[in-house]
């Protein structure tokens, strides 16, 4: 991974049009920037497939999302915590588990 420096909203935008363009930005309640992404499975226990899947890759990067669950939609949600925003390795995970849903 790289270094885990929080990424202006100028960057976060080039970043996501060249290698995540499907993720989405926003804020959270305390002003803190994430990108997410939300796959919905025909059903539940294909969207818990999907989750395991985000997870092992999550893991064997050694870099993890926050993941909500509700029935079959899945929002996959990356920010870096020590950096208090999305980092360039957060957009590098989000470009990485891309292909987990299509």
């Amino acid at each position: 991974m790289l270094e885990k420096k929080s990424l202006t909203s100028e960057e976060l935008s080039q970043r996501l049009n060249e290698m995540a363009p499907k993720w989405k930005s926003g804020t959270n309640e305390k002003g803190v920037s994430f990108i997410e992404r939300v796959h919905h499975a025909k059903k539940f226990m294909d969207g818990i497939a999907f989750v395991h899947e985000v997870a092992q890759m999550a893991e064997d990067n050694n870099h993890h999302p926050d993941i909500f669950i509700n029935y079959k939609r899945i929002t996959v949600r990356y920010w870096t915590h020590t950096a208090g925003g999305v980092t360039l390795a957060d957009v590098q995970m989000a470009q990485k588990i891309d292909v987990l849903f299509d």
